[in-house]
């Protein structure tokens, strides 16, 4: 009885540990749950103030250089390749035969139709002699002529054929894939090959409303890149598109001539749209969400509040405002991540 007991004080005791140790660990959940306010803690911020800064004419935009032309090598005709002297890396001429296609027995009815016609030509000759001594007709003369030209048309036939089974590059440039080799059949339209121009490059850009009206086709432009930062190279406008994007930008490509430069390169376009001026500009790096949803925080009494505002066009590290900020207004430039509206700041700097 005794023992009986002390085992229950003792299970009752470990029972009370138990729900005590429980209840104090979910005090602690529960306060780790609490959401602490944080608009009134200070957030440590750069800030720039707005102004009328000096803008020269020139627009600096990025661009990417793309092919300007790229072509498939295909059969012509069916047959089997019987040449095909190209590999990856070959450099191409527009015009230039790269192969053929098997040929024999079109050249034995080529050479069966010349043989025809060898004797046709003499079949006619002989009818006309009849035919002026009164020995021969008159249908047979024409019936001669009928089968000269017959014959004529097949051999141009034949010739075509032979042509066409010759392989032949639309564009000079340089191959980058071969899909098939000598000795494979092919049907008309297979592609054999994959040709692109690799000294005419283009540069596409998007130039803003505010900007593309001052470019006109054939207007140089400089091209720079970071693979060759002392280096320039000479483009000219050969498109202007007649629509605008969502965000009111242009497409505008730019045609250069060089082999220094590969497709897919990241560079930078500049335009001399002339007519210095003053214009209200922030540091890019003010924009919360960049220029497709341009929007700033602005500081009033240490407390940053967001605004809406319209952007011009791009001028280096900085970018034009056309309405949503005046001039003497203050703008955070870094620290926006840990920003809501309404947040307190403190400026690591005062510029």
């Amino acid at each position: 009885m005794k023992k009986s007991l002390i085992l229950t004080i003792s299970l009752i005791a470990v029972i009370g540990v138990i729900t005590y140790t429980l209840a104090k660990n979910k005090k602690k959940i529960e306060a780790n749950k609490v959401v602490v306010d944080r608009t009134k803690l200070a957030v440590a911020v750069s800030t720039s103030l707005v102004d009328y800064k000096e803008y020269d004419g020139k627009v600096v935009l990025p661009a990417n250089l793309e092919l300007n032309s790229e072509a498939t090598i295909a059969a012509g005709i069916q047959g089997k390749i019987e040449k095909l002297s190209i590999e990856i890396g070959t450099r191409v001429a527009k015009g230039q035969v790269i192969g053929s296609l098997e040929s024999k027995l079109k050249l034995i009815n080529l050479k069966s139709n010349e043989l025809t016609l060898s004797k046709l030509e003499k079949d006619l000759a002989r009818n006309e002699d009849l035919f002026k001594g009164n020995a021969g007709t008159e249908l047979s003369v024409i019936n001669s002529k009928y089968d000269i030209e017959n014959t004529r048309l097949q051999i141009e036939q034949v010739k075509q054929q032979i042509s066409d089974g010759n392989i032949i590059s639309p564009i000079s440039g340089i191959v980058t894939s071969r899909k098939l080799m000598a000795g494979e059949f092919v049907s008309p339209g297979s592609v054999i090959a994959t040709v692109v121009d690799d000294i005419h490059l283009k540069a596409v850009v998007f130039v803003n409303e505010k900007d593309v009206y001052q470019l006109r086709l054939g207007q140089n432009a400089s091209i720079t890149s970071d693979v060759f930062p002392n280096k320039s190279f000479a483009g000219n406008i050969k498109f202007i598109s007649p629509k605008g994007d969502e965000n009111h930008n242009y497409r505008v490509e730019l045609q250069l001539n060089t082999n220094a430069l590969r497709a897919g390169t990241y560079v930078m376009v500049g335009f001399d749209l002339g007519g210095k001026a003053k214009v209200l500009q922030i540091p890019k790096l003010a924009l919360v969400e960049g220029v497709k949803n341009p929007y700033v925080y602005v500081v009033k009494n240490n407390v940053a509040s967001v605004k809406k505002i319209t952007l011009g066009r791009e001028i280096g590290e900085n970018i034009e405002v056309v309405a949503g900020l005046e001039a003497g207004e203050e703008v955070v430039t870094s620290g926006q991540i840990n920003l809501t509206d309404g947040s307190s700041i403190i400026k690591t700097n005062d510029k």
